[in-house]
């Protein structure tokens, strides 16, 4: 049995190559099948004991390793199908799991499935390695970042997970691949810096995305959220934004600020479309805007601001407020957090009030204190330090 430490231990057939059997900590023993096809290495699932006896599971190995020799893959034997990740993602996950369930981040999975994962979309559903997942996950991380290159990986493992709960894979090759150790972003505009970036975004010449981005800075809400905001969805008359779907699962609803509901109000006004959204586009499939690139590289660069994402904007909103001395369970529930962890990033920026919680608590002890010897005080430095 393995140790408390170890979660499985892997135990190799000496008489059939190929067959291993996994034992968990839990106790439970798999029998597994690996080998190379194609110089990629795969695992495939036999069965368990004592469902599955020893005898069985050598028999099962034998007769695999002999297709494999033949040069057939038996995942794709067992499959019986040619089944390639972009049909699967778009035909199956898409359609008949995020529709259903996620259907607010239809177009972002999308979207990230198209930008990231073009290498592998054609390769044949199970004969994806652990290795294709994994060189995959280095050259995101050196293309496009550490951060986004864990996205992807947490991504992609997802997508397979389903495949297996829809029969077409045995195991994830996604799994147990070692993410890039990540270090929480704590940027937000700091105040030398507010000034010249609302500056550049109202001389900017792009009304929609000028507008979409002070609104993100008044509500710190995502940019999704925002993207695609529909009108019947704010309330003018209790001043509120809805948001049905957020990305932790639970709608939400956002109170506007004087700045924000000015501003949808000025967008409502000068609006000569009669789209649902907020922020429509014709040129986009969705009906609303969804990039933002090249307006945002604009503002930096007009504002002489370096190393902000757009995301940060969003940072800001909770960053102010925490500066501002409000409570974390505040700031949580104005950003759509549902865990205490998630707000943590912003305790470190709430300094104000709790020195002036020390500095009440201080001057009370000096005073109570100094009832005892008004030439001792607690900032005395020539004073005995033996009674308190």
């Amino acid at each position: 049995m393995p140790k408390k430490s170890q979660k499985a231990v892997l135990f190799r057939d000496s008489r059939q190559k190929g067959l291993s059997l996994l034992v968990s900590y839990g106790g439970s023993k798999t029998f597994y099948f690996t080998a190379k096809h194609n110089y990629r290495r795969f695992s495939l699932k036999i069965g368990q004991f004592p469902h599955t006896s020893i005898d069985e599971a050598r028999e099962r190995a034998f007769l695999m390793l002999k297709d494999v020799k033949n040069g057939l893959n038996p995942l794709r034997v067992k499959c019986n199908n040619n089944l390639t990740l972009n049909t699967f993602f778009y035909n199956e996950y898409i359609n008949n799991y995020v529709k259903k369930y996620k259907g607010n981040s239809c177009d972002y999975r999308i979207r990230m499935f198209s930008n990231y994962f073009s290498s592998i979309a054609n390769m044949i559903l199970v004969e994806i390695s652990r290795n294709d997942i994994d060189d995959l996950h280095k050259k995101i991380g050196s293309n496009n970042g550490k951060y986004i290159a864990n996205r992807c990986l947490a991504f992609i493992r997802h997508i397979l997970n389903i495949a297996i709960e829809f029969g077409h894979l045995e195991t994830n090759p996604a799994s147990r691949i070692k993410q890039y150790e990540e270090k929480a972003r704590d940027r937000f505009l700091q105040p030398t810096e507010i000034t010249n970036f609302i500056k550049a975004v109202n001389d900017s010449t792009s009304p929609l995305f000028r507008d979409f981005t002070l609104l993100l800075l008044y509500t710190g809400q995502r940019r999704s959220n925002i993207a695609s905001l529909k009108w019947n969805q704010i309330d003018f008359h209790n001043k509120t934004i809805y948001l049905p779907h957020t990305k932790n699962g639970d709608p939400q609803t956002i109170p506007l600020t004087i700045q924000a509901f000015d501003l949808i109000n000025d967008i409502k006004s000068n609006s000569k479309n009669k789209s649902d959204y907020v922020f429509p586009s014709k040129q986009s499939k969705t009906g609303h805007i969804t990039g933002s690139k090249s307006f945002w590289k604009n503002v930096l660069k007009t504002a002489n601001i370096k190393n902000l994402r757009i995301h940060d904007l969003r940072r800001t909103m909770g960053s102010y407020q925490a500066i501002t001395g409000s409570s974390l369970n505040i700031i949580g529930k104005s950003l759509g957090h549902r865990s205490v962890g998630a707000t943590m990033i912003y305790a470190r920026l709430n300094l104000d009030p709790v020195r002036a919680s020390m500095q009440k608590a201080t001057d009370e002890m000096n005073k109570m204190f100094s009832k005892y010897d008004s030439n001792i005080t607690l900032n005395n430095p020539d004073a005995s330090r033996s009674t308190i």
